[in-house]
């Protein structure tokens, strides 16, 4: 966000609408894990947007930094009914086709149904609307649209009001936002089985002619569903048979796009505005894995011009982490593209970042910790003294110089890999000889066994640097998901830091489901995807850490771009996994997924081999299987992993059968909600939205 602006310019247009005959009833309300449930609507790359606030007001021109009891700061709230209820959290929000950025609620009062749509679009001003919604090339500012409908679904005439105002104490900043002067109100009287529509138009900065009539709204909500459509018409298409994973999946490509600006991928909107190489790395690789070319060619680009005269790649001030990770997003940008002259430009700066990391090995002074990176401060640790060496820097600083050695050898610079090589073995030594002092049997924190587990957990994702069976491996996934802090809750890790606690941390513990994923621990990886399923909103936003026993987001931090990202990951390599040369089929789906009559497809995915395909049929008697492998580079193994009980039915040329035991129970979306319900029994209506 970008600070608040000057007026609020409306423009409010009434319609009585007939309607044909309606149903009537209400569906069943969706489950929502999130006490404080936000949403997003805006556009892709512009500077802003607009949150929804828990009780659904919408935050047009808020803060930055929105914390716990701020919700209705420069907001607009919607009041419906006799009695001009207000939309609180009782309502809980959807998104139109389970997937756009169309934000739907829902509200019913003797008879009436309420159903109100909030979503954004360019200026209708705007010369070419297409290109508007592609970017803010005519300007930042944007609409943003409520529609409300109200369907009698009774058998008498009945009265609808709705009201529309401005609430909260509007802080200064550089573009102060007087209070609306007065609520806008409209009332209509409702046959049975007819409905009437209105429409409103409000610009995040004034603006005057705005026609906000129910035609146009109709108009630029077409617009809105026709571009999303078209933007993701050629990406990767992901269809499983689960529906909220698949739509989480496409809602997890429009987080994305909505949160980026003008290219630069960003860790939220109105919160964590900013590039951080750390978790832009998983959002380039997100991005590049959903088929978005150009939004990840654009993104990868801000890499190249984050770097430090030095040679090394920074964000957030000395935290050493986001070097490596420069070094293997630059390096998986290539693999997934498989772009030469590119590679070939980006080479000389990988080059010099692993310069920087064989002086930074240099300057440590204790023999302790000889031939690793000196001590700095580290945020998702938690050790902000400096005083501590840092696990994960060292391991993703390793990864960085592997990454680049095989850039090198892609490039056929010899010398240069064979130099590089041998700095990692040393590397490798070193981080051997340190940990046999630290006694311990798993990796720590930091080496001086302190701080929160996170970057210690990149060890086999998103690239191996220890063998598969290191011992080290399995007593670091033991430590974190049964001994650290008592374990795993929610099959979610725990994280602690200051005055944080009994907090847990999703998409860090994505990085401990990823590695038992390469370690082919199927049956683990289906619990805990539905587990990090589990902790969306039911708008498919995911969050940074959850307070577990209150349901709530620390620092209202949804819907967060890396949680989104490392959801998306997480889905695409269960189904799709170069390791290696290798390319991986199916590692860990949900048996249920290869049942009688359910499918899988997998349609354009690009891969470390080229773009494929591939559709999975299940039939009484196992699964019918087609595969369009990649062609730009053969793997060296395609496998194919399936249960014994599901057998393939047909030939595949090229394709190793992996036959895997079945797993113990089903697993999907509907059966962990009933597993958090038993969990909790103490507080039995877990999706009470009060």
């Amino acid at each position: 966000m970008r600070g608040l602006h000057n007026a609020v310019q409306w423009a409010l247009t009434l319609a009585a609408v007939s309607a044909a005959a309606l149903p009537r009833g209400t569906s069943e309300e969706p489950f929502d894990y999130f006490t404080n449930s936000w949403s997003v609507i805006g556009l892709k790359d512009y500077d802003r947007g607009t949150r929804i606030t828990p009780d659904n007001k919408l935050m047009i021109g808020a803060l930055p930094g929105t914390t716990e009891g701020e919700a209705d700061k420069a907001s607009v709230q919607v009041r419906f009914g006799r009695n001009l209820e207000l939309l609180s959290t009782k309502q809980t929000k959807r998104l139109l086709e389970g997937w756009l950025p169309i934000v739907l609620v829902t509200a019913q009062e003797n008879g009436l149904r309420y159903e109100f749509s909030f979503w954004a679009t360019p200026l209708p001003s705007v010369s070419d609307w297409r290109r508007a919604f592609e970017g803010p090339g005519e300007g930042e500012n944007f609409l943003n649209w409520i529609l409300v409908r109200v369907a009698n679904t009774g058998d008498k005439p009945a009265e609808a009001s709705v009201r529309v105002e401005a609430c909260g104490p509007y802080e200064a900043s550089s573009h102060p936002v007087p209070m609306l002067a007065a609520p806008r109100d409209f009332s209509w009287s409702v046959e049975p089985d007819h409905s009437v529509e209105g429409a409103l138009a409000i610009p995040w900065e004034p603006v005057t002619g705005t026609d906000s009539s129910v035609e146009v709204s109709k108009l630029w909500l077409q617009r809105t569903v026709d571009y999303w459509h078209a933007l993701l018409a050629d990406a990767t298409s992901i269809r499983v048979p689960c529906e909220k994973a698949a739509q989480a999946y496409l809602a997890a490509h429009v987080c994305q796009l909505i949160a980026s600006d003008h290219g630069a991928l960003h860790g939220g909107e109105g919160f964590y505005d900013e590039f951080y190489i750390r978790d832009g790395a998983y959002q380039v690789m997100e991005l590049e894995e959903a088929g978005l070319a150009e939004a990840a060619r654009n993104a990868i680009s801000i890499y190249l011009a984050s770097q430090r005269e030095d040679g090394r790649f920074e964000s957030q001030k000395d935290q050493f982490d986001a070097n490596g990770q420069a070094l293997w997003a630059l390096w998986q940008y290539f693999k997934i593209t498989g772009d030469r002259p590119w590679l070939e430009r980006a080479y000389p700066q990988m080059h010099r970042a692993v310069d920087w990391i064989a002086e930074a090995r240099k300057t440590t002074e204790a023999d302790a910790f000889k031939g690793l990176l000196p001590n700095a401060p580290a945020d998702g640790e938690f050790l902000w003294d400096g005083k501590h060496h840092i696990v994960g820097y060292d391991f993703w600083n390793l990864r960085g110089i592997l990454c680049t050695a095989d850039a090198a050898r892609i490039l056929g610079k010899t010398q240069d890999m064979e130099k590089m090589q041998a700095a990692s073995e040393d590397y490798h030594d070193a981080i051997d000889a340190v940990w046999q002092r630290t006694g311990l049997p798993h990796f720590p924190p930091s080496w001086e066994a302190e701080g929160t587990h996170w970057g210690n957990t990149e060890t086999l994702w998103p690239t191996p640097l220890f063998p598969l069976d290191d011992a080290r491996m399995t007593a670091l996934m033991d430590e974190v998901r049964s001994r650290h802090l008592g374990g795993f809750i929610e099959g979610t890790i725990q994280w602690q830091g200051g005055k944080v606690t009994e907090a847990i941390h999703p998409y860090m513990s994505a990085y401990t489901t990823m590695a038992s994923l390469v370690r082919g621990e199927h049956e683990k990886v289906v619990e805990e995807f539905y587990w990090y399923l589990l902790h969306s909103t039911a708008t498919h936003g995911f969050p940074e850490g959850i307070f577990y026993k209150r349901r709530f987001a620390w620092s209202n931090t949804i819907p967060h771009v890396t949680g989104a990202s490392n959801y998306a990951l997480l889905l695409r390599h269960m189904l799709l996994h170069e390791q290696g040369d290798d390319l991986h089929l199916l590692s860990a789906v949900p048996d249920g997924w290869l049942g009688e009559g359910q499918e899988i497809r997998v349609e354009r995915g690009p891969t470390h081999f080229g773009a494929m395909g591939l559709t999975v049929r299940g039939t009484p008697e196992g699964v019918q299987v087609d595969l369009e492998p990649p062609l730009r580079q053969a793997p060296k193994r395609i496998v194919l992993h399936l249960p014994e009980s599901r057998p393939l039915l047909n030939a595949l040329e090229g394709v190793e059968l992996a036959p895997r035991e079945g797993q113990t129970g089903r697993v999907d979306f509907p059966s962990t909600i009933t597993r958090y319900h038993g969990q909790h029994s103490e507080h039995p209506d877990t999706n009470s939205r009060e």
